[in-house]
């Protein structure tokens, strides 16, 4: 009895197992180009993105945009988790809803070009102020209660000013499907960045009204995709999901340290810099010497001259093929005209090169070109003069290993480098992790 109850489990545990294997590897509907864990990315979302894609790079297949889109769902994941986007983190940004809000316009305005351009033509609209149906509310008496700031706030509306701007229409606008909005001043106020904000505070009305239009025009656009893009609710819903996905990964990178703007203070970046080792440095240094390359002296000519008007033409000349030297011998008015070498200016060292502007000048200079006429420094009642370098020799070499150049250059590339490492391995732990599922016949059927 003991043994048939054993082989009926037995039977039964194989038929689970046989049913879990083919439900999780049945094919995927037509429509859906690939599943990410539960989440379906349909065919016809995934292709304005492919459209969107190709129009920089024709070369991108199916699956390098679609894996594009996965990895940016599988970042975007990682902000819900422990990353939290601190929008004061020093960026002089928007808000993540604008941003989502810009980069759908950015994508449906390049993918569906010509359909949008019918559709403003359809309502007479040549630009983004015919969608208008009313006068934008410029008067600054009426705005400056919601916009001038108030003690203690330097960059924002307060909250009374906020929902007053809420209730304040600036004008009706028109949109893709026939129906009208109202668009208020606090819809147009949150689109915009701080630096844009102090515009609006500062009562520029002409802004106000080209703010106001971008706001139309972006409305217009997506409300066009919603209701006449041919697309439906959920593919809707996928292209706006898959947008956002990018805005949020790109937080997520942000906060590790690989999205930083130029100007942007990279704490990531500088704690790694920081614990990189004067033997690394040195190795790094060794490996790189190209990158630290310096002009230790140079070798250099001028022409001074009394006008601009004179410059322009023995610079021309020069362009024409007139000899540097016959130049100086006839144009130039320094008394290094007559020397053993016409105009020399002899070597330029580092440590000469600021005790003179002409010597920085030369100091920068291309070899064998002569430089555009340079007006010396001064204002209208000194004795002001025009030179033109040309450089004869140029010294190269290379900045010492313990400078602090080449530490702050070399540990900046190589914290770089380990920032890199860390989010590839990352990238690998959560493709590792997650649950993908490709329609291959989609992919497949690729011409």
């Amino acid at each position: 009895m003991m043994k048939k109850g054993l082989i009926a489990g037995l039977v039964v545990a194989m038929a689970v197992a046989i049913g879990v294997s083919w439900w999780a590897n049945r094919q995927l509907p037509a429509d859906i180009a690939a599943r990410v864990d539960g989440v379906d990315f349909p065919v016809d979302s995934v292709n304005l993105f492919i459209d969107h894609a190709r129009r920089q790079k024709p070369e991108l297949t199916r699956r390098q945009v679609l894996d594009g889109l996965i990895e940016q769902h599988l970042f975007a994941g990682l902000e819900h988790d422990d990353h939290h986007h601190d929008q004061g983190s020093g960026r002089v940004t928007y808000s993540d809803d604008v941003l989502i809000e810009n980069e759908l316009f950015r994508v449906l305005r390049r993918v569906y070009v010509g359909e949008v351009q019918r559709a403003l033509k359809a309502l007479a609209a040549d630009q983004p102020t015919d969608l208008f149906v009313t006068p934008v509310v410029t008067d600054k008496a009426v705005l400056a209660p919601m916009l001038t700031l108030q003690p203690g706030l330097y960059t924002d509306m307060s909250e009374d000013q906020l929902a007053a701007a809420r209730q304040l229409v600036l004008t009706r606008i028109k949109l893709a499907d026939g129906s009208e909005r109202d668009l208020t001043l606090a819809d147009v106020y949150q689109r915009q960045n701080i630096q844009l904000k102090v515009q609006l505070h500062q009562l520029n009305v002409e802004f106000l009204r080209q703010a106001s239009a971008q706001v139309a025009a972006a409305l217009f656009v997506i409300n066009w995709f919603e209701t006449q893009s041919g697309l439906s609710a959920p593919e809707v819903a996928a292209v706006k999901r898959m947008v956002a996905d990018k805005v949020h990964a790109d937080n997520v990178l942000h906060e590790l340290g690989m999205m930083q703007d130029i100007h942007d203070d990279n704490p990531q970046l500088r704690e790694l810099a920081d614990k990189v080792t004067t033997a690394e440095i040195e190795a790094y240094y060794n490996a790189h010497r190209d990158q630290f390359q310096r002009v230790e002296k140079v070798r250099a000519r001028h022409i001074r001259v009394g006008s601009q008007a004179l410059a322009d033409q023995v610079y021309r000349e020069l362009k024409e093929g007139l000899d540097f030297a016959e130049a100086v011998q006839r144009y130039s008015e320094a008394d290094d005209k007559t020397a053993a070498v016409p105009g020399d200016l002899g070597w330029i060292g580092r440590d000469d090169r600021n005790t003179h502007w002409l010597r920085s000048l030369a100091f920068v200079q291309p070899l064998q070109q002569s430089s555009a006429p340079f007006r010396s420094p001064g204002g209208a009642s000194d004795d002001v003069v025009w030179e033109i370098v040309f450089l004869d020799e140029k010294v190269m070499g290379y900045q010492p290993v313990d400078s602090e150049g080449v530490r702050y250059e070399a540990s900046r590339a190589i914290a770089r480098e380990r920032l890199q490492q860390l989010v590839a391995l990352e990238r690998d732990r959560l493709w590792q992790s997650a649950n993908v599922r490709y329609n291959e016949k989609w992919l497949n059927d690729e011409q």
